[in-house]
C-alpha cells in the first residue's frame, strides 16, 4: 500500500517559492491528489474484492461475472418504490411487472477509474501551463532572497539586480507574465464548472442534483407505509445500486435461447456512491472558490488602489504614497512580478527593494 502512495508525493510536498494562491493550489495539488487517491480505491481489489458477483453455478460463475461486467446491469423503474423485503428484494431489483417495464441501464461502472483519472489530469493542465509559461523567472529572483538572514551581498549585488530587472525588462514582458496567470485562473473556474456538466454526462443526468437529494433524503423522516409512492428510494440506491439483475444469454440443450435473469452484487458501488458524493460538494465549492478569485483579479486589474494596498499587505512602516508611485509607474506587469516578490523574500528586503525602487523613480525617471 505505502508503494501505490508513493507516485502521489510530489502533490504532498510544499514549494520553496509560490508562483500561485491558495485557491489555484486547491486545483492542482489537493483536487488532483484526491482524484488519484480516489482512482486507487475503484481499482486496488486488496480491499474491495472482485467489483461484481453474480448468482451462477460451477464452472459458469465466472463467465457470467465476466459477462454482466462487459454487457453491463440493469434495475428497474417499476421497483424503486416501496419497502424492501416487501414489494422487493431490493430498491429496483423484484419481477418484471410486464414485458414493457422500463429497465435503468448501469454500464458507467467500468469507466469510472478512467473517468477520475482523466478529471485530474485536466485539473493539472492549467498548473502546467502557467508553469511553462512561468518559466522559473520568479524563483531566479527571489534566490536565496527568503532566508530570516539577511545576506551580505543583498545591499552590494542582488538589490541592484532586482531593480535593474524591473528597469530594463520590457513592459509587455511583464504584462504577459501577468496575464498569462490569469487566463490560468479563468482556465481553473471553466475547468471546475465543466467537470460538474462532464460528470452529469457521464451519469446520464444523475450527477446534477445528486449531493443534494442525498442529503436531503438522509433529513427525511422514514415512516413505514404499504404506500409504493410514500417510501422514497434513497439515491445512492438508485444511481449507484448494490444489488442488480442482468441477462445472460446462453443455449440450451436443444439449441435454442435461453435467457437467465441473474442477480449480480457490484460491490465497487459502496466505493462509487461516497465518491461522487464529495466530487459533488467539493466540485461545487471550487467553483464558487474559482468565480471569486476570477472576479477578484479583474477588480485588482482595474484598480490602481486595489494593487497598492495588496503591496502594502506585504510591508510595514512605508508610506501609502511611496508604493502608490510604483504601482502607477509599473503597471499591471511590474506590479505583478512585485506582489510575487513579496509573497517569497524575506520581509525586511522586501521593504528596502521597494524604497530603493521609489528612489529610483524619483531621481531617474525611465521607461516601462
Amino acid at each position: 500500500m505505502i508503494d501505490l502512495l508513493l507516485p502521489l508525493q510530489p502533490f504532498i510536498k510544499f514549494n520553496n517559492v509560490y508562483t500561485d494562491n491558495n485557491i489555484f493550489r486547491l486545483h492542482y495539488k489537493l483536487t488532483v491528489l484526491m482524484l488519484l487517491i480516489f482512482t486507487m480505491l475503484v481499482t486496488c481489489k486488496q480491499f474491495f474484492g472482485e467489483p461484481i458477483h453474480c448468482m451462477g453455478d460451477g464452472d459458469n460463475k465466472n463467465a457470467i461475472n465476466s459477462y454482466c461486467w462487459i454487457y453491463g446491469t440493469y434495475t428497474l423503474k417499476s421497483r424503486l418504490h416501496g419497502v424492501e423485503g416487501k414489494h422487493n428484494i431490493y430498491a429496483g431489483v423484484g419481477p418484471h411487472d410486464s414485458n414493457n417495464d422500463e429497465q435503468i441501464k448501469h454500464t458507467y461502472y467500468q469507466w469510472v477509474c478512467f473517468m477520475l483519472l482523466g478529471q485530474a489530469t485536466m485539473f493539472y493542465i492549467p498548473h502546467y501551463l502557467w508553469k511553462s509559461w512561468e518559466g522559473g523567472r520568479l524563483k531566479a529572483l527571489v534566490s536565496d532572497l527568503a532566508s530570516p538572514i539577511i545576506a551580505k551581498d543583498w545591499l552590494e549585488v542582488r538589490r541592484e539586480e532586482l531593480i535593474s530587472y524591473l528597469k530594463y525588462t520590457n513592459f509587455h514582458t511583464h504584462k504577459m507574465y501577468a496575464l498569462h496567470y490569469a487566463f490560468c485562473e479563468l482556465l481553473n473556474l471553466m475547468n471546475a464548472v465543466g467537470q460538474i456538466f462532464l460528470l452529469d454526462i457521464f451519469l446520464g443526468g444523475a450527477f446534477r442534483n445528486y449531493g443534494a437529494a442525498v442529503a436531503a433524503f438522509s433529513y427525511i423522516p422514514k415512516v413505514p407505509s404499504d404506500n409504493l409512492s410514500v417510501n422514497s428510494v434513497n439515491p445512492m440506491d438508485q444511481f449507484f445500486p448494490k444489488l442488480t439483475k442482468c441477462w445472460y444469454r446462453t443455449y440450451g440443450p436443444s439449441g435454442s435461447v435461453q435467457l437467465q435473469d441473474k442477480l449480480c452484487v457490484l460491490s465497487l458501488n459502496i466505493v462509487n456512491e461516497k465518491i461522487f458524493v464529495i466530487l459533488w460538494f467539493w466540485l461545487i465549492f471550487l467553483a464558487f472558490l474559482s468565480a471569486l478569485a476570477v472576479f477578484f483579479r479583474i477588480l485588482v486589474f482595474s484598480i490602481p488602489t486595489l494593487r497598492t494596498y495588496m503591496i502594502m499587505g506585504h510591508l510595514k512602516y512605508v508610506e501609502r504614497s511611496v508604493v502608490k508611485k510604483i504601482t502607477k509607474h509599473f503597471g499591471i506587469g511590474g506590479w505583478f512580478i512585485l506582489h510575487l516578490l513579496g509573497k517569497n523574500i524575506n520581509p525586511l528586503i522586501y521593504k528596502d527593494l521597494i524604497v530603493e525602487l521609489s528612489k529610483d523613480i524619483c531621481e531617474k525617471p525611465y521607461a516601462v
